[in-house]
């Protein structure tokens, strides 16, 4: 079975949020299933720089009366096939989103997709879209590509990885898109990626058994819910994986002392006082410490700490290391704690990988109280290393985390369920006292948590039953 997976961004090439993760995860798990994956996405600046890819051929694509080249280009990462198309007009810039004429280029980016099959001599059986950047390529396949027998075998899919993002652009892209009009390109009176995608897909998929539930009401649906409502016997929640390669404290390079199930105790032990030293904290007395690494948005649950974290820290023995970076006022938020409470509290705005990863072996409890997460890699991430995931029950973690029961022992983590500053305080205080009050509760919650299974390797399987649905 042959399988092209479409994205806008995948790893190790270019990342901006989870979307990445999945696209350089996903295709090894498949691979290792005996798939022929490859993925193909755009050859931006930043990947360009690295001379790592070479030329393979070009083609032309027509959009805006013109005929726009596109070359393509070739590179393997972790034994798996990348493929690039390049654009000097469209990728050639320094950032891969958020200029006004994304419509435009990523409208490129769907055409030249199936013009480099071409090129390349490769006719997948399932073409793998994601997220709005490539909701077009199943529309454009059935009517610009109707007839033409090796491109008529392939069979799409269409995976959601957030429904808030949905490539909503002016009609008048119309006039520049050699395409046929179809009701299926109009919401709202803009083209609607996503919605066509929903609309053109042979099956649509998201990332979580629960945000699947959710999106398909008005709370979560962001307007989109019905038109998913008309394709409910065709939508199907997977839940993500994480790279176990990649976070693995027993090899993980990044950390300052590996360790394994058995050696967990001592190894995150070593870690956190390691993690507390490099951020000028104290290691004199055994404390619970929160981490957090997120991107600072509305998304992420961010306002519920803010009124409540003087309470939490001046009313319990707790420390706090928090990295993010995002909306000023959350920045400047973790700026005032730290400047308030320099001996409980320190953040580091912006991202940085070692950081990441220290933080994740070296926290006791790992904060992730989201107003909605399609799928969430960081509750996940948090288990692998024996840290406990402290989260909103919504979408994915709901689906990835067992609350704690005091009554029988059983848990991964600590969850709470209305979205309001209250109740998140009340579990942040119960995980508190679990710590101080429980400390064999508290391990062996730990030893639990590692114990889960996140590999990509279930998911990966549940893919290839909707790959066999098709083809």
């Amino acid at each position: 079975m042959k399988v092209l997976i479409c994205a806008s961004e995948g790893a190790p090439f270019a990342k901006t949020g989870g979307l990445a993760d999945v696209v350089g995860a996903l295709p090894k798990a498949l691979k290792k299933e005996g798939v022929d994956v490859r993925v193909i996405m755009p050859y931006y600046k930043k990947i360009k720089e690295k001379n790592l890819a070479y030329y393979q051929g070009y083609s032309y694509v027509k959009i805006a009366y013109r005929m726009e080249y596109l070359g393509v280009f070739h590179a393997i990462a972790d034994g798996i096939d990348y493929y690039f198309i390049d654009s000097e007009r469209y990728f050639a810039r320094d950032g891969f989103y958020g200029y006004d004429d994304d419509g435009e280029r990523f409208a490129f980016f769907n055409f030249a997709v199936l013009e480099a099959l071409r090129v390349l001599n490769f006719y997948p059986d399932i073409l793998h879209c994601n997220d709005w950047q490539t909701g077009l390529l199943p529309y454009v396949l059935k009517t610009n590509y109707y007839g033409i027998t090796d491109y008529s075998r392939i069979r799409t899919i269409f995976s959601i990885h957030n429904i808030q993002y949905q490539g909503n652009f002016p009609m008048d892209l119309m006039n520049i898109l050699y395409m046929p009009y179809s009701s299926s390109l109009e919401f709202g009176g803009c083209i609607n990626f996503m919605k066509t995608a929903i609309m053109e897909s042979n099956i649509i998929t998201t990332v979580s058994p629960t945000y699947k539930d959710e999106v398909l009401t008005d709370q979560y649906g962001y307007s989109l819910n019905n038109v998913l409502g008309l394709r409910y016997f065709d939508f199907y929640g997977i839940l993500n994986g994480i790279d176990t390669d990649k976070y693995d404290p027993a090899n993980d390079k990044f950390i300052f002392k590996n360790y394994t199930l058995k050696t967990v105790t001592a190894g995150k032990k070593a870690n956190k006082e390691a993690l507390l030293k490099e951020f000028g904290l104290s290691t004199k007395e055994d404390v619970p410490l929160f981490g957090l690494v997120s991107r600072l948005v509305d998304q992420k649950g961010v306002d519920l700490l803010m009124p409540i974290m003087d309470d939490v820290i001046n009313y319990s023995n707790a420390k706090f290391i928090l990295m993010g970076s995002g909306d000023q006022r959350y920045e400047d938020f973790f700026r005032y704690l730290e400047g308030k409470y320099p001996e409980r509290f320190k953040c580091y705005i912006g991202y940085s990988d070692p950081i990441a990863q220290k933080i994740y072996a070296g926290c006791d409890i790992f904060l992730m109280p989201s107003k909605f997460e399609p799928c969430g890699l960081g509750q996940m991430i948090a288990m692998r290393y024996g840290t406990l995931p402290l989260v909103r029950e919504t979408g994915g973690l709901k689906d990835s985390v067992e609350p704690y029961n005091q009554y029988n022992g059983r848990g991964t983590g600590f969850t709470f369920t209305n979205f309001n500053a209250f109740d998140l305080k009340e579990v942040m205080f119960y995980a508190i006292n679990t710590y101080n009050d429980s400390k064999l509760a508290f391990k062996k919650l730990v030893k639990q948590a590692m114990e889960m299974d996140y590999s990509w390797k279930q998911s990966a399987l549940a893919y290839i039953d909707l790959y066999k649905k098709l083809v």
